[in-house]
């Protein structure tokens, strides 16, 4: 159930980010929002790159510095190939991880502890449980920003710093597949682990430390990935309805130039017309 439970955690993670991707889809065209992304995008393909390295695959492109494109490409063949599916999930880990260091760094601002909802049972009653955890840590990270000392600088720029690092952990909803595949290779081989190597007399048994260590890290992630996650929606509608109300005035501004030129234009038609007529 434990295990279940975290990959349903980081599948909310991830529908979460695409649509944090979907409502900045069309902000991320403009200039001042791509250097907002920057610090996220640069996160997202260090991380990207790591992990298909780590996972035996080749890096043909990669581009750390530029806004565009977000993803690297790279080939894998064999056993190489579980990249494929681990590579757009490591965005979300390298948001987390870097999201944390980043509270640290500026003094905590941020209570990003929490408690994980448990899948008690398989069942109607189970699954309500679950959900109305996730509900409970909804609301506290709602009161939370609302709650927060806006009055330090500080805490506007970590919060721009999350809205950062969640556009680069996220992806389009076409994307989420792949790093779906991706949280059910992790969860499964978490529980495989778990059940084979640590419960079981074998190489792994003599010291465990170290899986627990790596259990706790990748589900505390997963929690703090929702943090960001939905902090970036919390801040992605705001900033997608000033891009919207920009462009909107912007267009209207330039209906109305054209319109005077065109004025304008026939204006000057006439008055040739009428010399010509004289």
């Amino acid at each position: 159930m434990e295990y279940l439970a975290l990959f349903i955690w980081l599948a909310l993670c991830l529908l979460v980010g695409a649509l944090v991707h979907y409502l900045m889809s069309g902000a991320l065209s403009h200039r001042a929002v791509q250097l907002l992304a920057a610090p996220g995008m640069i996160v997202r393909k260090v991380t990207m790159t790591v992990v298909a390295l780590l996972c035996g695959g080749t890096v043909t492109r990669v581009s750390i510095y530029q806004l565009a494109p977000q993803d690297v490409d790279f080939r894998a063949d064999g056993i190489a190939s579980v990249a494929k599916v681990l590579v757009p999930l490591a965005p979300l880990f390298g948001g987390a991880v870097a999201m944390m260091k980043l509270n640290v760094l500026f003094g905590s601002p941020l209570n990003l502890s929490y408690t994980h909802p448990s899948l008690a049972a398989l069942n109607v009653s189970g699954f309500r449980g679950f959900f109305y955890g996730t509900w409970l840590i909804l609301s506290s990270i709602v009161g939370q920003a609302i709650r927060a000392d806006w009055q330090t600088l500080r805490l506007y720029v970590m919060f721009a710093l999350i809205f950062s690092l969640a556009l680069g952990a996220c992806s389009a909803f076409p994307r989420v597949k792949e790093a779906l595949l991706g949280a059910v290779l992790v969860t499964v081989a978490l529980a495989l682990f778990s059940s084979i190597a640590v419960r079981r007399a074998g190489v792994l048994a003599a010291s465990p430390e170290w899986f627990t260590a790596a259990r706790s890290f990748i589900v505390n992630c997963a929690g703090v990935a929702f943090l960001m996650t939905v902090y970036g929606v919390l801040i992605a509608l705001p900033v997608g309805l000033c891009v919207r109300f920009f462009e909107t005035m912007s267009k209207g501004g330039a209906k109305g130039s054209s319109r005077k030129r065109g004025r304008a234009k026939g204006a000057s038609a006439d008055d040739e017309d009428d010399r010509l007529a004289a």
